[in-house]
């Protein structure tokens, strides 16, 4: 038996608890003001800064407050957001959640991810409008592709969510506690999946196949393995890899500014993918739709700023 098949379970625990102390400290402060926020009647106000979006893309108002939760905070905390104030929302049909999951998937976790593609040379502004507005338009398009086909219109139950009334910090904490527990125990199956897939080998034939089918977008060979592994294990992980590249040698802007466009609509393909599975996604959306979404957004990208001087595309894009 091999030495890391013999650490599975003791790599998997490390990585767990690595994950959720991580996540729990940004999660429950986040937890703490949207409670305050409820309690305070704020609810309401908040949403309507986003109303408009919600409306456009088939999504009741309230859903504003945990759209803006994923982006500032993390996927996480967005679904925490969500079974929080469930219960005082209009009910969610299987493919409002699948809308609201493929737009996530595309917006999240800005604050890091932004700072990621900073690095990367491009610059934030260009970034969060990219990533923000096709996220609202891949909303707006699958939730067209719902309506007129009549499909998945049979309303989401969570086996999470908080009590249909006001309660006291107790009955909220107690709650929350349960909410983390199942949240502890999704990031558990995902990081001993990860781990199955690695030690099978499963991880390089993925690798493999995004490489080979990333060919045809025209993205340089100098940028498209740190391109392959960002799809695969997040922008964070690929966006830093090729920080350090840049340090060490002129990688093309062109080639960063596309690779970097990819990564930001279609990233973590492996874990997030689960997640939202198992959060009631449906896999029309989730599997089918966000990647053919992506690459042909990028793919046209690619041709229309192909005949662009590339001193044009970094004074617009880069920083």
């Amino acid at each position: 038996m091999k030495l890391s098949e013999i650490d599975f379970f003791p790599y998997v625990f490390r990585r767990t608890k690595s994950a959720c102390a991580t996540l729990f400290t940004f999660m429950i402060p986040i937890s703490i003001i949207i409670h305050v926020i409820q309690l305070l009647g704020w609810l309401e106000p908040i949403s309507s800064v986003l109303e408009p979006v919600m409306q456009i893309v088939g999504l009741p108002a309230q859903m504003a407050l945990v759209w803006l939760t994923a982006m500032v905070v993390n996927i996480y905390g967005g679904f925490l957001a969500l079974f929080a104030i469930y219960p005082n929302m209009p009910p969610l049909t299987s493919a409002q959640l699948t809308v609201f999951c493929v737009m996530t998937l595309i917006a999240h976790t800005f604050p890091i991810e932004l700072m990621v593609s900073k690095k990367t040379g491009i610059r934030i502004s260009v970034m969060f409008l990219f990533r923000f507005g096709f996220a609202v338009i891949a909303g707006i398009l699958l939730n067209q592709l719902y309506s007129l086909t009549n499909t998945l219109q049979d309303p989401v139950s969570f086996m999470l969510a908080a009590p249909e009334h006001a309660v006291g910090w107790g009955e909220w904490a107690l709650n929350e506690l349960k909410n983390y527990a199942v949240i502890t125990c999704v990031i558990f199956s995902l990081v001993s999946l990860l781990r199955i897939l690695e030690l099978t080998g499963a991880i390089t034939v993925v690798n493999k196949c995004m490489a080979s089918a990333l060919g045809w977008l025209r993205i340089g060979p100098e940028v498209l393995t740190l391109t392959v592994l960002g799809l695969t294990f997040g922008i964070a992980y690929g966006g830093g890899l090729m920080i350090e590249e840049t340090k060490r040698s002129q990688l093309p802007p062109r080639d960063i500014f596309y690779s970097m466009t990819l990564m930001g609509l279609f990233h973590s393909i492996i874990e997030d993918t689960i997640l939202m599975l198992s959060m009631g996604g449906h896999w029309t959306g989730v599997l089918i739709f966000r990647p053919v979404f992506a690459f042909i957004i990028t793919y046209l990208i690619v041709v229309f700023t192909q005949n662009i001087p590339d001193k044009t595309i970094t004074r617009i894009c880069m920083r």
